[in-house]
């Protein structure tokens, strides 16, 4: 592999030269990329965190590192960034691995590549991370402008991820994570330990909302869950050609839309986490969604974590709210809350009305039989007493 990188550099060093020696600057192609040099000097002003390029190229910035803040109150968060980390609320989160303690061992995470497909050949050339400090959620854009300088580009971003305890991304467990684990292998040889506790939270977004909306990607949650569209946004395919135009030609006006839409993707990532968590603490209080799929995907995840009262609620509310369909699909559970509360009757009742309306597959009502048996069997033992 070491023989590869230094074969690599060498026809990249040697195609600089050619074209330098011919045009007096080098120049990248549309048909390969992976040549283009650094052009015009960066603007005077430009945030840079690294200098020295490497070897054989021009003195401009290998990459750069762009900082923002916001304040938790003009981001309208109402529990994330907020106390301490509540370990049942992560799970539900879509927390896997150890919880953190506080919302500041969290980093939060997007990245920006050079292919859509990953792969050993697909490159990070943008991550945005974000954690909070204080009241700020503080925003950091790391930058690749020369491919030669991955190395100190992935050794920069280790130092950046290294002292967070998780990370959160939108369906980074698919994307995300594998690349810069993938990258982080080929430029240092090193491991990615922030993984360890990830919180994904494309999986809870599509429970409470697909059934309502369609399409749960974070432009249509923008519109659908924060009400706050974007107006205009680079497609994420235009994204890698943007990327390498940008670094044949120097102009911000070029990459100005990537940097934007990478750091909306971030800062959505935090608004929508909160909107799930304000889900889940209103339905622990007893306001369950008024959406009979998304109470049924909570009551689901309340069984899982114990908190069985939540539970109860939100299958209550799913079934009354939902269709025919939706309340066969939950009947089983629900009954087993109502016969662990000891109202034997009411999930009778319910059993036998879905049985006789037909309902379900022939192995769901194999299975609502049974459970009508055992009912009225646990029904008639309960009298017993009184009656003698």
């Amino acid at each position: 592999m070491n023989d590869l990188r230094a074969r690599i550099a060498q026809i990249v060093e040697r195609d600089r030269a050619h074209q330098s020696d011919k045009r007096g600057e080098s120049r990248g192609t549309d048909r390969n990329p992976l040549y283009a040099a650094v052009s015009p000097a960066p603007r005077a002003g430009d945030p840079s965190a690294a200098r020295g390029p490497s070897v054989g190229a021009a003195a401009w910035p290998c990459f750069e590192v762009r900082e923002q803040r916001f304040a938790i109150d003009d981001l309208g968060l109402e529990i994330v960034g907020r106390g301490a980390c509540d370990a049942l609320l992560l799970a539900h989160l879509g927390l896997k691995g150890e919880a953190p303690r506080d919302w500041p061992d969290i980093l939060f995470l997007d990245t920006e590549t050079t292919g859509l497909s990953g792969g050993t050949g697909t490159y990070i050339f943008l991550i945005g991370v974000a954690h909070f400090a204080g009241k700020e959620l503080i925003l950091r854009q790391h930058m690749l402008l020369d491919l030669g300088a991955e190395r100190e580009f992935i050794e920069q971003l280790k130092g950046e991820i290294e002292p967070f305890r998780a990370c959160a991304s939108y369906n980074g467990k698919a994307f995300d994570l594998p690349i810069i684990r993938t990258r982080f292998v080929m430029a240092i040889r090193s491991e990615v330990t922030v993984d360890d506790s990830h919180l994904d939270l494309l999986h809870p977004a599509r429970r409470l909302w697909r059934d309502r909306f369609g399409s749960t990607t974070l432009k249509q949650l923008e519109e659908s869950v924060l009400d706050d569209g974007r107006t205009a946004d680079i497609p994420g395919w235009l994204i890698p050609d943007a990327y390498f135009h940008y670094l044949r030609k120097r102009d911000p006006a070029i990459i100005a839309p990537v940097l934007e839409h990478n750091a909306r993707d971030v800062i959505s990532l935090v608004r929508i986490t909160d909107r799930v968590a304000r889900a889940v603490t209103a339905a622990r209080a007893g306001r369950a969604p008024d959406h009979a799929p998304a109470a049924f995907a909570l009551a689901r995840g309340f069984e899982r974590t114990g908190e069985i009262d939540a539970a109860f609620a939100c299958y209550e509310s799913a079934y009354y709210d939902g269709d025919n369909a939706l309340r066969a699909k939950l009947a089983l559970a629900f009954a087993r809350l109502l016969e662990r509360r000891g109202e034997l009757e009411r999930a009778l009742r319910m059993m036998e009305t879905l049985v006789a309306l037909g309902l379900g597959s022939e192995r769901w009502r194999e299975q609502a039989e049974s459970r009508i048996r055992r009912l009225t069997k646990k029904k008639w033992r309960k009298a017993l007493p009184t009656a003698s």
